[in-house]
């Protein structure tokens, strides 16, 4: 599952803090603010509020698309009328699922704050300050038709600058107790050097199916595999000797080769040599790569060749895998760096998933009730929100935003982008609202009376 690290929340939150434009475009619909969008352990959340949370979260995911094409030169097209699953005429739209998200990343930040006094998690004068100079900021900044859109007030704002706020203290004290010891057992990664020659077919038949090799060409493979295995052990020193230097030395000669005998074959042909202009073939590929016990992306039969070495040693055999030849050296059964890389990296993973279990134990455990209000709300195509982020603003922890100070639109086109379905689903942006994680809360749609949610 998805999880979001603790520099992702406060990157995000201090985006929110520091933005201080969020301005209206195409048909957004007039809200009215002042109506409950949802109650959480006898809080009410009006929809002023709420919607403001949400289009925060639909300007920030739109904002990364931008940017994401500006820093690659090429176009991330993002559209919140596509289907997350284009497979499917029945999945809901990126909107949908955006506005799914950021239901659960409310209920989610409100509880935070519910909960905060339980890790001694409090604003100092300074930060209720900066909550109330942000929304002053952003009252400032916005036009009346923004406002009276987005249905909120100075105090709204003031009250979810809080709510940030403190959501961005929260991280660290919600996973004080985990673990943080890791064993070389557990995090080891070994290191390994090995050449491949593939097995794969390359020419297809008269309906398009690839040809297998046939077990000569196979034979011959193999042969090439066991000449730079023989080469290998006839260096001076097999357990440090360069597999890029071998393998370019072997290819190098059996391109020759062939060449050569191209060559001799076109002139016995037609008195002409045509062989000079073919091209270089890669007949090996050579590899140095980290890999620890669960790892899958290996072959099979190489990970368990490679185990059964020490420290410099060759595996005595070519590994015949799924689609290669392979020749491998155990540079080191532990690498240290490796190791402690993976150990850093397990801690991480321990934290982020302590941080999502506890919300989810909070959102199971209180009383949530979502009124027909939020409901009223849609992200679409035509309900557009652009945002301008201040990157001269630091946030609470000290950091500043990143974020340019342009204006990003949120207006996408191109639904066949491959990444705007993915986004749309699990997340609310591109590594997405802090307050998002993998849990999903099932609300009560048209109703106004108290239902217990769950998490999906």
């Amino acid at each position: 599952m998805k999880r979001t690290s603790a520099k992702v929340i406060c990157g995000v939150l201090t985006a929110a803090m520091a933005a201080t434009g969020l301005t209206a475009c195409g048909d957004s619909t007039v809200v009215d603010g002042t109506q409950t969008a949802l109650v959480i352990n006898d809080e009410e959340i009006n929809l002023g509020k709420a919607n403001f949370m949400l289009r925060y979260q639909q300007a920030t995911m739109a904002s990364y698309y931008e940017t994401m094409s500006s820093m690659l030169g090429q176009e991330y097209s993002l559209s919140f009328d596509a289907l997350s699953d284009e497979s499917d005429e029945d999945s809901p739209t990126v909107g949908e699922n955006l506005k799914e998200d950021a239901l659960t990343s409310i209920e989610q930040a409100f509880l935070m704050r519910q909960h905060a006094s339980e890790y001694d998690v409090a604003l100092t004068d300074e930060e209720v300050q900066g909550a109330k100079d942000a929304a002053a900021a952003f009252v400032e900044d916005n036009d009346a038709e923004t406002l009276t859109k987005l249905g909120v007030t100075q105090e709204d704002i003031e009250d979810v600058m809080q709510v940030y706020a403190i959501q961005s203290k929260m991280y660290d004290p919600m996973i004080a107790d985990v673990d943080t010891e890791v064993s070389d057992e557990e995090a080891q990664q070994s290191s390994i050097s090995y050449v491949q020659v593939s097995t794969e077919g390359t020419e297809t038949d008269e309906n398009g199916e690839t040809v297998e090799l046939t077990d000569e060409e196979k034979a011959e493979k193999k042969e090439i595999a066991q000449t730079f295995l023989d080469r290998l052990n006839a260096s001076e020193d097999p357990a440090t000797a360069d597999f890029s230097d071998l393998r370019t030395e072997i290819n190098d000669e059996l391109n020759a080769q062939r060449r050569a005998e191209e060559a001799a074959a076109d002139t016995a042909e037609d008195g002409t040599d045509a062989a000079e202009d073919s091209t270089d073939e890669i007949y090996l590929t050579a590899s140095e790569t980290t890999f620890g016990a669960d790892d899958e992306d290996l072959d099979k039969a190489l990970k368990e060749a490679a185990q059964t070495l020490s420290d410099g040693q060759v595996y005595a055999e070519v590994i015949e895998g799924e689609n290669a030849y392979y020749v491998v050296r155990m540079n080191s059964v532990l690498d240290r760096e490796a190791t402690d890389s993976q150990k850093e990296t397990i801690v991480q993973e321990r934290q982020a998933e302590a941080y999502s279990n506890q919300l989810d134990t909070w959102v199971e455990e209180s009383d949530i009730s979502v009124k027909r209000a939020w409901n009223k709300l849609e992200v679409t195509d035509y309900d557009l929100y652009t945002m301008t982020v201040d990157t001269s603003e630091e946030s609470t922890d000290g950091t500043t935003d990143s974020t340019s100070d342009s204006e990003s639109s949120t207006e996408g086109t191109d639904s066949t982008s491959a990444e705007s379905s993915a986004e749309g689903t699990d997340s609310t942006s591109a590594e997405s609202s802090a307050e998002n994680t993998d849990s999903t809360t099932e609300s009560t749609a048209d109703t106004d009376s108290s239902s217990e949610s769950t998490a999906e």
